[in-house]
């Protein structure tokens, strides 16, 4: 059977409340005193109760982390960082994923309860602003994703339409005129997708181009497979382009598969940028030009905003923008 606070005092010869200052660290235990309990503590191996001790605090120590789909990199890629950070201040996180689901988000924000975490980090797909503003959550909560302006919520992100205009731009800049964008949704589940649509056809009106309608390739998903069946079904038909821009890195991947399957060279007779500056994007055949979000940057403001609002329970919403750089490699160049 395990040691208790009882059996460490006894063997110190020191109350149970003496035991339990030394566990918490007050510092006026006598430094003799406390040395002996450590000693104590390392004999019997005594354990002290974590939860308990914090539950006592008013603090769990512990953030929610939600996203639609874990089992999408960037989410992944994003979710150990903000792990790493919010070890730093001595927090643990709770990931989970909520299927960019209206009622599943909705009853994520309501029924997270303090006693199992001091906050959340969400980042919703399903709600919308009006939605988000009229449900209340039961912890301190940030936002990260497309800003919503506004909300009584904190929310973080990067300038998604100036975005996607850098990218369009950039193939543009190589001699590209007939580009295509894969990742538009027919509906607004998405911002990004709207945002970044929107970033696309401001390049192409600043270069003076003509949008046409045909080269909006449209997908379901954020997906490997939603990227190929995009860019095959394109081809099928016949549509023409020199160039894709596309809304995520995963859905690249699919239109690096679908364009190798039709014969098709990238860079040479089809080039390729995307969005996300996966981890994935340097290893690709050809590595992938791709915007990287400062991603590092996205966690520590996130769980720095979240501490603060946790600490005061009182914040002046903001939207934060987060810087993001262009990463130039083989798919959008030309030897």
């Amino acid at each position: 059977m395990s040691a208790n606070i009882h059996d460490v005092a006894k063997l110190a010869g020191v109350s149970p409340r003496t035991v339990s200052n030394v566990v918490n660290d007050f510092v006026h235990v006598r430094p003799a005193t406390r040395e002996k309990v450590l000693r104590a503590i390392e004999e019997l191996n005594y354990r002290p109760n974590i939860s308990a001790r914090r539950l006592r605090q008013g603090r769990t120590r512990i953030i929610g982390f939600a996203v639609p789909e874990l089992s999408q990199p960037y989410f992944a890629e994003l979710c150990e960082l903000v792990e790493f950070v919010a070890q730093e201040h001595g927090y643990t996180v709770i990931a989970t994923q909520t299927g960019g689901e209206k009622e599943a988000e909705r009853k994520f924000l309501r029924e997270f309860s303090s006693h199992i975490v001091d906050g959340l980090i969400f980042s919703p797909m399903g709600l919308q602003k009006p939605e988000l503003y009229k449900t209340p959550p039961s912890v301190p909560t940030v936002l990260i994703g497309e800003q919503i302006s506004s909300s009584k919520y904190t929310s973080i992100a990067i300038d998604n339409v100036r975005a996607a205009q850098d990218l369009t731009r950039h193939l543009i800049e190589q001699g590209n005129t007939r580009i295509a964008t894969l990742g538009a949704y027919h509906t607004d589940l998405y911002r990004s997708s709207r945002l970044r649509l929107e970033g696309y056809r401001n390049a192409l009106d600043e270069a003076g181009l003509i949008f046409d309608p045909e080269l909006v390739l449209y997908t379901d998903q954020f997906s490997r497979t939603a990227g190929r069946e995009g860019v095959t079904a394109a081809l099928q038909q016949g549509i023409e382009f020199d160039s894709i821009v596309c809304f995520t890195d995963v859905l690249a991947f699919g239109a690096l598969r679908a364009l190798a399957d039709a014969g098709k060279r990238v860079p040479t007779d089809v080039a390729l940028a995307a969005i996300d500056d996966l981890q994935e994007a340097e290893f690709s055949v050809p590595s992938l030009t791709s915007i990287r979000p400062n991603k590092r940057r996205i966690a520590e403001q996130a769980v720095n905003s979240l501490l603060e609002l946790i600490a005061s329970n009182e914040q002046e919403p903001q939207n934060i923008e987060i810087d993001y750089s262009l990463v130039i490699r083989e798919s959008s160049i030309s030897a």
